[in-house]
């Protein structure tokens, strides 16, 4: 495998980043996950601008300077054509870096001699968009939100989300949904969607601390009859059904919560119900429409018409 780092193409086995890393020691950075498929003319980035977007503003609130998160796209199609790479999941990361100087060991909360951010990517196969033909069908257990409160910045610092995932393992559980002050947040790595009394509903982003993630708003893009609005633990046991969504999850059907069946779950054998089902083709509708969109982007700002006077002549 290769990797991206500060720049450079150069073999997994081979990357370094010093131990004084501020990533390494504080989790001082923040992160993407982006998945790549096939589009008109090669391999194109699923809402990129989004990711972009967020990328900027997490980087922003960390006051972490040097890294134009622009580059997210040269920098992954680099990755993919060195590696053959269509269908992908491609991880990018960005931390604090190694301040100069005395700082570099102190380890201070207040960085005045920063150095350079360190600027991470890789890629790696995924199962393309067009293989999800229907969604899995996972087990939760409903635990804690005990996450820090800036849930909207993409933040490496993950042991929370972590410490949910282990103790959802612990139960026998693939995954878990977590809840903050009697509110639904999210899952260890996803966001939720319910389908209730017939309508399609998601946690607001202003309901909870959670993150704005790039597969639900694709989603909420496509259909903007689903609901945004908070969402209380007790409307899960009366939910018909229960789903998880994100980059590489795309959608999942949860069958049980705390071991009891969800919805009809009982009756239809733990398979995916009509409601995953129809998410499923939503996001998928989605994704094209928007690997499309940026495809005529690019097309129309290659256009001559595009370029400004005088550039043609000089080109």
């Amino acid at each position: 495998m290769l990797v991206h780092l500060n720049g450079q193409l150069v073999p997994a086995e081979s990357a370094k980043v010093s131990v004084f890393d501020r990533g390494f020691l504080f989790g001082d950075g923040v992160y993407e996950g982006l998945r790549s498929t096939a589009g008109p003319a090669g391999p194109e980035v699923v809402g990129l601008d989004l990711h972009i977007q967020r990328m900027r503003d997490g980087l922003e609130e960390a006051r972490i300077r040097g890294f134009d998160p622009a580059r997210l796209g040269p920098i992954i199609r680099e990755l993919l054509e060195a590696q053959g790479l269509v269908e992908s999941f491609i991880y990018s990361q960005v931390t604090r870096g190694t301040p100069t100087g005395k700082q570099g060991t102190e380890r201070p909360r207040v960085v005045r001699q920063p150095g350079p951010p360190t600027v991470l990517a890789y890629a790696m196969p995924l199962t393309g968009v067009s293989d999800c033909r229907a969604p899995e069908c996972k087990k939760v257990a409903l635990r804690p939100d005990t996450r820090w409160t800036r849930g909207r910045l993409k933040s490496i610092s993950l042991l929370g989300g972590v410490l949910a995932a282990i103790e959802a393992d612990e139960q026998g559980a693939d995954d878990a949904i977590m809840f903050r002050d009697g509110l639904i947040t999210e899952g260890t790595a996803t966001n939720v969607f319910l389908k209730i009394n017939g309508e399609m509903v998601t946690p607001s982003l202003d309901s909870a601390p959670i993150l704005a993630g790039v597969t639900r708003a694709l989603i909420l893009r496509d259909d903007p009859a689903i609901r945004e609005r908070p969402v209380r633990v007790e409307e899960l046991s009366r939910a018909e059904e229960v789903m998880l969504v994100g980059t590489k999850t795309m959608v999942v059907s949860i069958s049980q919560i705390d071991g009891t069946p969800v919805g009809a779950s009982a009756s239809r054998a733990f398979g995916p119900g009509p409601a995953s089902i129809e998410l499923l083709q939503t996001l998928k509708r989605a994704i094209d429409a928007d690997i499309r969109a940026q495809h005529a982007r690019r097309i129309a700002a290659a256009s001559p018409a595009a370029r400004p006077a005088g550039a043609a002549r000089h080109a």
